[in-house]
């Protein structure tokens, strides 16, 4: 091997070699045991409601105390992750997750409602912030036109974790006839998942290892100057100050679209039981195609969205299928009105295609528009805007029932919802128009980073002209020019140019 050829493969980072598929598997799988364990009320709802004696109103509680203190906490958790490091925030998170479930295990087994309350108060804090972790960890190993397919595919592979929760967790609960094994074995997939987690902090801390040795043999055969260190910038609340305007209209966006998805497969165990006279493990069955639709298309969405940019309109699509799902809940025929049992199954899918499309193309969008060293701050602001949006939907939705004693109307409600992350979509046509089309580019990272630069070579408005620095040139300088005006009679009045010498 020659000199160049040593040079070109000392100097690749080693965050885009083929060890960047293992960061992407151990990436997403850090949240399987979070998904199947968020899930585990879904799966067991008329279960909980009759062995802890509660009301419908108090399980939503269960979904609405684990988002409460997101509601203050995520932002902080972002700023911690900026500061103190993503590898800290997953091995952090990930633990905490375990023990919070543990908490709920022990309440479920000795039907302590306060108890299960607690653990989930706990891990919703845990699972908000190792969210942020994981999605900050991904912008450090995918940039550009593979950030859409890698979220995608971290976003969407852990529903696999809810879709074995809703098949398996009925199936353990009717053989064994208690909430025991059924939450215990959530606590086996969060002790998997944190496992996975000391491997990708292992894998990343080896590639920075790398890397640092790798410039420095760069530098050492190049026989270049030694660049300088490079200095950390700190991270305080002023920077909430330099995000623009799409980021907040995004951000809104994915508030709605995930409150119309979370909130509602927190009931949709129920919801098919009262609507399609569905049993709670054919209705548990019947919810799996939720899940598995994401991670079967998630791949080929994200690699679509890469290839062709125009994320606008592809986020107006997304809406647009979420407000589709939701009329299909709401109006779909029942067996009730001689409809087939499995119509169910059309929304349902929809539904989790909708979620599919959310994670390739909204998430991501974030990640384009967010400067790096500030991105668990901006992700800890989206936890904000979410956990509002998951704390207070339930309530109203729970509300809704016991007013209509009707599952069509709260369907209705979450439509509604949709169509106002439609209206948020639509705006970025109208707010911020510059900042919000370079979203449809093939590359939006490059565009980004291109008008950034743009804008620092830009003289200012206050620049005065003597300022501005000209390039010299090896020839005599040009004489000068002075502008006079003479009035011709019966003519208008005309410049006329006196050259000094």
């Amino acid at each position: 091997m020659d000199k160049s050829q040593s040079i070109t493969f000392l100097s690749m980072p080693y965050r885009k070699t083929r060890w960047r598929f293992l960061a992407l598997a151990l990436g997403a799988l850090i949240l399987l045991g979070n998904n199947y364990s968020f899930d585990n009320p879904q799966a067991l709802q008329s279960q909980i409601e009759e062995e802890l004696g509660i009301s419908i109103k108090q399980f939503n509680l269960l979904y609405s105390v684990f988002s409460l203190p997101n509601i203050f906490l995520t932002i902080i958790g972002g700023i911690i992750i900026d500061t103190l490091g993503v590898r800290f925030g997953v091995f952090t998170f990930t633990l905490a997750v375990t023990i919070a479930q543990i908490i709920i295990a022990i309440g479920g087994t000795y039907k302590k409602y306060y108890l299960m309350l607690i653990g989930r108060a706990l891990f919703g804090i845990a699972s908000e912030n190792l969210i942020i972790a994981q999605n900050t960890f991904m912008s450090f190993w995918f940039k550009g036109k593979e950030l859409s397919t890698a979220i995608g595919i971290i976003t969407t592979v852990p529903e696999l974790g809810s879709a074995l929760n809703s098949f398996l967790s009925p199936l353990i609960y009717d053989k064994t006839q208690s909430l025991a094994m059924p939450l215990f074995t959530s606590v086996y997939f969060c002790v998997f998942s944190f496992l996975c987690a000391i491997g990708l902090v292992y894998l990343d801390k080896h590639a920075e290892a790398v890397d640092k040795r790798n410039n420095a043999l760069r530098l050492a055969n190049s026989e270049e100057e030694e660049e300088e260190p490079h200095v950390e910038e700190k991270i305080s609340f002023k920077d909430i100050k330099s995000l623009s305007g799409t980021f907040w209209i995004l951000l809104l966006i994915c508030t709605f679209c995930l409150s119309i998805y979370i909130p509602f497969l927190d009931n949709v165990n129920e919801f098919c039981q009262f609507r399609f006279n569905y049993t709670p493990v054919i209705a548990g069955r019947a919810i799996v195609m939720t899940y598995l639709t994401p991670p079967i298309i998630s791949p080929f969405i994200g690699m679509l969205v890469d290839r062709t940019g125009m994320r606008r309109r592809w986020m107006l699509l997304t809406c647009s299928l979420f407000i589709l799902s939701h009329l299909l809940f709401a109006t779909i025929p029942t067996p009730a009105d001689g409809a087939p049992q499995y119509a169910a199954i059309v929304p349902l899918i929809l539904l989790g295609a909708s979620f599919s499309f959310y994670s390739c193309v909204i998430i991501p969008s974030i990640q384009y528009v967010v400067e790096q060293r500030i991105m668990g701050t901006a992700f800890g602001l989206l936890g904000v805007m979410e956990s509002v949006g998951q704390a207070v939907f339930p309530i109203v939705a729970a509300q809704i029932y016991n007013t209509y004693n009707n599952y069509q109307e709260v369907a209705l409600f979450y439509m509604g919802i949709g169509c106002m992350a439609l209206m948020f979509a639509i705006s970025l046509y109208f707010v911020d128009k510059k900042g919000s089309a370079m979203l449809d580019e093939l590359n939006p990272a490059e565009a980004y980073e291109q008008a950034k630069t743009d804008e620092q070579t830009l003289p200012s408005d206050n620049t005065s002209e003597d300022d501005i620095e000209l390039p010299e040139s090896s020839e005599s300088p040009s004489p000068k020019r002075r502008e006079r005006v003479i009035k011709v009679k019966g003519e208008s009045e005309i410049p006329v140019f006196e050259v000094e010498r």
